[in-house]
């Protein structure tokens, strides 16, 4: 991201209302940037008057309605953006008939490769930066036929584990 033109530039950050990604936000405003940020519930004003009332959110910030459990409604976010910050992660399971995930992890994994797709379909996003601290855990369970219902200590990946080309990634 150039220093001397970050008024031109757009930035998605998901989750933006949690206490990395609203400091996120705060910098990028600060920075000069366009900053769409993502909210599970726009008509929380607890969260949404504490993004609003950052300096420069007047201007530059464009709140938008995403959560992960449904996550096509991120791809109206991340339209015309040149950055993604997927900070977004759900810390408690939703179940009922509008929800088709049967753990937070199901719902995480399938919501990182539609914000991938969406980031590559956009054909503006130069660079997604997936920022959750549960990249650096496995939730599937040891024998890879699902996913484990809760994460825990037992989730940390192990270092032979290989890891997959982000081209092979978005493609499953």
């Amino acid at each position: 991201m150039e220093k001397n033109h970050n008024n031109e530039y757009k930035v998605c950050v998901t989750g933006g209302a949690g206490f990395i990604a609203s400091w996120l936000v705060n910098k990028l405003l600060q920075k000069g940037y366009t900053v769409h940020a993502t909210l599970r519930n726009l008509d929380d004003d607890s969260k949404v008057g504490v993004l609003k009332s950052l300096q420069g959110a007047e201007a530059r910030l464009v709140l938008f309605k995403a959560d992960i459990y449904f996550p096509e409604e991120y791809e109206n976010a991340i339209k015309s953006c040149q950055y993604v910050f997927y900070v977004a992660t759900p810390l408690f399971h939703t179940e009922g008939p509008d929800y088709k995930y049967k753990n937070t992890s199901e719902a995480t994994v399938d919501a990182a490769k539609s914000i991938a797709r969406f980031c590559e379909r956009s054909e503006t996003v130069k660079r997604l930066i997936y920022t959750a601290s549960v990249v650096a855990a496995s939730p599937l369970k040891d024998d890879g036929s699902g996913y484990k219902d809760l994460m825990d200590e037992t989730c940390w990946s192990p270092f032979n584990i290989s890891v997959p080309d982000i081209t092979d990634f978005h493609k499953a």
